[in-house]
C-alpha cells in the first residue's frame, strides 16, 4: 500500500470513528452543534477527495453525480425565484453534496483498490453490539445523564436513545442496525456464510425494539418478511405463495371484525380525511400523512417552492407549520415538485449504485423512500455511510442465489 493509499485509509477508518462511536458523545457532553459536526466531518472527505483528484488528476462521472448536480441546480433556482438568503442556500446544498461526498469517497477508495470492506465489517460489527448496552444506559439512566447535558438541546426521554449516534438521531441508529443486518442476510444469500447467525440477529433485532424508532421496527418486520417470501418462492412453487398472500388478506380482514382492531382503523380513517388533515395541518399538529393529504387535496401545486428552508428554518429551530423532519415534505415545500421529483430522482441512483440485484433493489429503495419521508436522510451523515453495508461487492456476487 502506497503512502497517499495508507493515508486515506487510515482517514477512512477516522471517519468511521468520528461518525459512528464518537459523534453522540462530542455532542452531548462537549456541545458542538449537529450541523457544525457534520459539515466539518463532509469537509475533512472533500479535501480527502481533492487530495486524490489532484494527484490522479482524474474525475468520475456517473449518473448519481449527474442527478445531485441536478438536485443543486433546483435548489439555485428556487433560492432566485424566493430571493431565499445565501446562507441558507449554501446549507442547503448540503442535501445534494453530502450523499455525493459520500459515495464519491468510496468511489475513490475502489478506484485505487483499496479493500476497505473487511475493516468496515468488523468496526460496524463492533458497533452494532455496543448500542444495546448503550441505549438501555440511556434509557434507565436518563434523569442522571440529562444533567450533564451540555448540547443546548432539550432531549426528552424517548428521544434520549440514541446509543453513540448523533443526539436524537434514532432513525439514524435504527437504519444502520437495519443496514447491518441486511448486510448479514446478503451475505448468507452469497454462502460467505454457512450457518444463519441467530443469536447474532435476535440480538440485533432486540435493540432495534428497545429503541424509539417505530419506522425501523416496521421495515426490520419488512425486510424480515421480504426475504422469508423469496426464500418459499424458490422452496415452494408460485401457487404456495400465492395461498400465503390469499391467507394473509383473510387474516387482516378476520382481524378487522374485532372490535379493538376495527375501532384503531376507522378512527385512522377518519383522522386522515382531507378536512380533519386540513384543521391539524392550520393548527400545526398534523401527523406527515396529513400534511400530504392537505398538500395533495387542500393546497394549490407548489411548482418550484418557497425557497430552501423555508419549511424550517435552521438558524432559529423554528417550523413554518408542523414540527416534522421530512426530506421529502422539505423538498416540495421549499424546492416544489420540481424539487420533490429531483429528491426522488436522487435517492433512485444512490441505491442504484449499490449495484444490488433487482429483487434487493426494489426492496432497498422503497425502504429508503420511507426514511425520506420520516426523517433528512440526505443530511445525516451516518445514514449515507451505513448504506455503504448493503453495497454489493462483485458482480459475481450479486447474482440471484
Amino acid at each position: 500500500m502506497d503512502k497517499l493509499n495508507y493515508f486515506l485509509y487510515n482517514s477512512y477508518v477516522l471517519i468511521l470513528i468520528l461518525v459512528f462511536l464518537c459523534g453522540g458523545f462530542i455532542q452531548y457532553f462537549i456541545g458542538v452543534p449537529n450541523t457544525v459536526y457534520t459539515i466539518f466531518v463532509v469537509v475533512v472527505i472533500w479535501i480527502l477527495i481533492l487530495i486524490h483528484t489532484l494527484t490522479s488528476r482524474k474525475i468520475y462521472i456517473s449518473q448519481f453525480l449527474l442527478s445531485s448536480l441536478f438536485f443543486s441546480l433546483i435548489i439555485l433556482i428556487s433560492s432566485l425565484i424566493n430571493f431565499s438568503k445565501i446562507h441558507k442556500v449554501l446549507l442547503y446544498v448540503f442535501f445534494s453534496l453530502n450523499p455525493l461526498v459520500i459515495f464519491y469517497f468510496y468511489k475513490v477508495l475502489e478506484k485505487r483498490n483499496i479493500n476497505f470492506q473487511p475493516i468496515l465489517i468488523k468496526f460496524s460489527r463492533f458497533i452494532a453490539l455496543i448500542q444495546l448496552p448503550l441505549i438501555l444506559i440511556q434509557k434507565f439512566g436518563f434523569d442522571f445523564l440529562i444533567k450533564l447535558n451540555n448540547s443546548n438541546q432539550n432531549i426528552n426521554d424517548y428521544d434520549f436513545m440514541f446509543g453513540s449516534f448523533f443526539i436524537k438521531a434514532d432513525h439514524a441508529l435504527g437504519f444502520f442496525l437495519l443496514s447491518y443486518i441486511i448486510n448479514i442476510i446478503f451475505r448468507i444469500r452469497r454462502k460467505e456464510i454457512n450457518k444463519i447467525p441467530w443469536i447474532l440477529l435476535t440480538y440485533l433485532s432486540a435493540t432495534i425494539f428497545i429503541m424509539e424508532s417505530n419506522l425501523t421496527k416496521l421495515m426490520l418486520i419488512i425486510v424480515f418478511l421480504y426475504y422469508l417470501f423469496l426464500w418459499l418462492y424458490k422452496k415452494i412453487n408460485i401457487l404456495g405463495v400465492f395461498a400465503i398472500a390469499i391467507i394473509s388478506i383473510v387474516v387482516f380482514n378476520f382481524s378487522l371484525n374485532i372490535h379493538a382492531i376495527n375501532a384503531q382503523y376507522l378512527y385512522f380513517k377518519s383522522r386522515y380525511t382531507p378536512q380533519q388533515s386540513l384543521i391539524a395541518f392550520e393548527k400545526g399538529y398534523a401527523k406527515r400523512p396529513q400534511v400530504v393529504v392537505t398538500y395533495a387535496t387542500k393546497k394549490e401545486l407548489k411548482w418550484i417552492g418557497d425557497g430552501p428552508y423555508n419549511y424550517f428554518n435552521i438558524f432559529t429551530g423554528k417550523f413554518k407549520q408542523t414540527n416534522h423532519f421530512s426530506q421529502l415534505i422539505w423538498s416540495y415545500n421549499d424546492l416544489g415538485i420540481i424539487g420533490l421529483i429531483a429528491t426522488i430522482i436522487l435517492a433512485f441512483f444512490l441505491i442504484k449504485s449499490l449495484s444490488l440485484e433487482y429483487e434487493s433493489f426494489v426492496l432497498i429503495y422503497s425502504v429508503f423512500i420511507l426514511y425520506l419521508f420520516m426523517t433528512t436522510v440526505f443530511f445525516d451523515i451516518a445514514m449515507m455511510l451505513s448504506l455503504s453495508l448493503i453495497k454489493a461487492k462483485r458482480k459475481e456476487d450479486i447474482k440471484l442465489k
